[in-house]
């Protein structure tokens, strides 16, 4: 299932523990939900249900915590956040730099993996792409380091493998510039700052260098934050443009030979269905935008964009991710369902209330 963050504010200046109400709205049931509390406090927190016992939970910078739980149709739950040390708990994500592989940047969770390009990559293999990587799985398991170490992720040996092409495409959710109907894209990133890393999001971001977008140059900083449990990563990408007063961002979906594709612009998404090769199966990427956002859908060069004007500084916000036929998606329909049910849950998000003592 889909995680939505909830996100709520505590007033209290120094609290000693914080009393927090989540509700779901919707006539569906919610499953592992992802809900963010911001505190004014700082240092570890346990969190617990109303029955006492304790739920993962991670901090994130000085004062936010995040945790996860199930919501049956119209449910409401509360749950208690206190000082203290949280139990130990294995990582569902994980996220790191891999010089040992050309400086790539790769990341998953218990469901799907993904990576992009550093510099390097440009002079081994130019030209390389600046579109983001899949890596599909049918495990659990967190296997970054385990399939980098092997360097045999090529073909399925039964959790999954890399049987997805970026080539000069913008891959799963890779971002350009839409002037006078072309798109400009940068070239790989330059620099990389890990924020978060476990047990429940991973969270890092990416600066790419000023490109020249057809007489605007533009750069642009990029943060990814990956939960467990989802295969969508919610991506915040600033641009800083210089020639012009805005810009037309263009988010994107390679489509390969036979590729089909799902999309909704109304309601702001869109998905590819595509075969990923041999035996393989399918792979499927998709791309959603939050309600508010107005989004154009074009195609060019064998991407599927969403286009969507920006000022310079201003935060683009959109959801980018996978999934695989032989992990959990048995055809495109059920893709197609998983993304128009993710983009009907962005409008009506969990309701947290916090009360602090």
């Amino acid at each position: 299932m889909n995680k939505l963050i909830a996100l709520a504010l505590c007033a209290a200046a120094s609290i000693q523990a914080a009393q927090v109400e989540v509700a779901n709205d919707l006539d569906a049931a919610r499953a592992s939900e992802t809900i963010e509390v911001k505190l004014k406090q700082t240092g570890p927190v346990v969190v617990r249900d109303a029955a006492g016992t304790e739920l993962v939970s991670q901090v994130i910078g000085d004062d936010r915590v995040v945790f996860q739980a199930s919501f049956g149709p119209k449910e409401t739950k509360r749950f208690t956040v206190t000082p203290g040390t949280p139990a130990p708990v294995e990582s569902k994500v994980f996220g790191r730099f891999v010089p040992e592989r050309a400086d790539d940047f790769a990341w998953e969770n218990d469901r799907i993996a993904f990576r992009v390009y550093g510099p390097k990559l440009m002079k081994l293999e130019p030209p390389s792409s600046s579109g983001v990587d899949v890596w599909s799985k049918r495990t659990n398991q967190l296997i970054i380091n385990k399939w980098y170490k092997s360097g045999k992720y090529h073909s399925d040996a039964g959790e999954g493998c890399d049987c997805y092409k970026v080539g000069q495409g913008r891959g799963c959710g890779g971002t350009g510039i839409w002037n006078d109907g072309k798109l400009y894209v940068s070239r790989n990133f330059k620099t990389w700052q890990v924020l978060a890393n476990g047990p429940i999001r991973v969270v890092f971001e990416l600066t790419y260098e000023p490109w020249d977008a057809g007489g605007v140059n533009v750069s642009e900083v990029k943060r990814f934050s990956l939960d467990a449990g989802t295969h969508l990563n919610r991506v915040r990408s600033i641009f800083t443009i210089q020639g012009a007063d805005r810009a037309t961002v263009a988010v994107g979906l390679t489509g390969h030979k036979g590729f089909k594709l799902l999309a909704v612009p109304e309601h702001g998404w869109m998905g590819v269905w595509d075969g990923a090769g041999g035996t393989n199966g399918h792979n499927a990427t998709g791309v959603v935008f939050p309600p508010a956002a107005k989004v154009e859908l074009k195609e060019a060069n064998g991407d599927a964009l969403l286009l969507t004007a920006v000022k310079t500084g201003e935060p683009v916000d959109y959801y980018v991710g996978a999934g695989w036929s032989k992990g959990g998606f048995a055809d495109s329909a059920a893709w197609q369902a998983f993304l128009a049910d993710f983009a009907a849950r962005l409008k009506a998000p969990l309701r947290v209330t916090v009360k602090g003592d």
